[in-house]
């Protein structure tokens, strides 16, 4: 086998194409698994509603969006710690536009351990936290045992979808503020509420009615499409935006004068982020392809004139003889081809420029003093072949041609 360094090199570079394809870099990650929302996205778009997902990169405007969703992550998101909103960017949120606040119920390892077990659940202070955040300080939220709920919902006059949740999770009505109101609710206790403190705020108290997993339940992806374009409106045709980005949407002037950027090792990720990941694949692919077509394939460059001359001798010879072949006319090629073959042996011997008619007789001379009765037979063999070869019949070449190949290597040529 050949240097298997090419190879090796081949089979790295298609390893980091294939790694940087499938790069669970980013939030692509959490985003598809059960706590993700990208299974709301794509639904709500399948039913014919816009939506605009946010970007750390790409702030659209307020005013070009109806309502925000806001899930809010977990509370051990250690993986991404990113992704938690500090207190008064919550709130600051909730200024921008009308907003629905999703509450947190599991912990982010849920994702990954499959489980949806009761240590599973963040603690009732951190599901709570973020109500006061929101000036709703008073509003209680109470958890069901480990069992299915299930009940027909609807908003307004719209038809009921059957919504089915695990370990509900709720808010006490007794707990709910006069400028709060119920719009949709299991019998133990309120599931959406609208609030109207200084801003326009809609709380939904468990997530599973809008993440992945809980979009696979019952009639649940019917009722979250039907709740969310009822709360933007009948008459609202602006894009919804899914909001997952721990930053704001808007920043004052002032603050955009003069403003330094402090610059870390994530932003140098950003350019392994997809769709540049399938980029980056593509053009390693390519670069892997090229190298093992120029190092593998087609083997190391040749250098020297000599090699040159070797490879374009033996194409001219190969021609030549192709020609021969199909005009039917075997003896001219049986001819050539002694006559070039005595005349190798005659530059082997005496040197270049001695590859002519009296080269070859100098060479059967030179063989004569040796042997003289070797040297007679193949010069006698050679001449018939280049004279007569032409006008001989199939058997006579093929048995002259043997003859005068068993002479000639039997034949010590010697040396100059």
């Amino acid at each position: 086998m050949r240097n298997a360094g090419p190879v090796i090199a081949v089979l790295a570079l298609l390893a980091l194409a294939v790694l940087l394809a499938m790069a669970p870099w980013g939030d692509s990650r959490f985003d598809r698994s059960p706590l993700g929302v990208r299974g709301l996205e794509l639904w709500l778009k399948a039913k014919g509603v816009d939506v605009v997902r946010s970007n750390p990169r790409l702030k659209p405007n307020a005013s070009d969006m109806s309502i925000r969703v806001l899930p809010l992550p977990g509370t051990d998101s250690a993986d991404q710690p990113e992704t938690q909103l500090e207190p008064w960017v919550l709130e600051e949120k909730l200024y921008e536009m009308p907003t629905l606040v999703v509450l947190p119920k599991w912990k982010d390892g849920l994702a990954k351990e499959g489980i949806a077990r009761g240590a599973m659940l963040i603690p009732d202070a951190d599901a709570q936290s973020p109500l006061s955040q929101m000036y709703l300080d008073d509003v209680t939220i109470i958890r069901l045992g480990a069992r299915f709920e299930q009940v027909g919902l609807a908003l307004d006059d719209s038809q009921p979808h059957k919504v089915a949740l695990y370990r509900a999770q709720l808010f006490d009505r007794a707990s709910l503020p006069d400028h709060c109101t119920e719009l949709a609710g299991l019998p133990p206790g309120a599931l959406l509420i609208s609030c109207d403190p200084d801003f326009k705020v809609w709380v939904l108290s468990d997530p599973d009615l809008i993440n992945n997993h809980g979009l696979s339940l019952a009639e649940n992806a019917a009722f979250a499409v039907s709740m969310i374009a009822q709360l933007r409106g009948p008459e609202d045709r602006r894009p919804i935006y899914l909001d997952t980005d721990p930053t704001l949407l808007t920043e004052s002037g002032e603050e955009d004068e003069g403003r330094s950027y402090e610059r870390s090792a994530s932003d140098l990720a950003r350019l392994l982020d997809y769709p540049l990941s399938v980029i980056w694949a593509a053009a390693l692919l390519v670069t892997a392809i090229a190298f093992w077509r120029g190092a593998y394939r087609f083997g190391p460059p040749q250098t020297g004139g000599e090699a040159a001359n070797d490879v374009s001798r033996t194409a001219a010879i190969e021609a030549v003889a192709r020609l021969l072949r199909l005009s039917g006319n075997d003896g001219r090629l049986t001819a050539q081809f002694v006559h070039d073959l005595l005349a190798d042996k005659t530059v082997q011997v005496f040197g270049p420029g001695s590859a002519d008619a009296a080269g070859i007789e100098r060479l059967f001379d030179r063989l004569a003093r040796r042997d003289a009765r070797a040297a007679d037979a193949l010069r006698t063999v050679s001449r018939s072949l280049m004279e007569q070869g032409p006008t001989m019949s199939r058997a006579e070449l093929h048995r002259n041609l043997h003859t005068f190949k068993e002479l000639l290597g039997s034949t010590d040529l010697g040396s100059r």
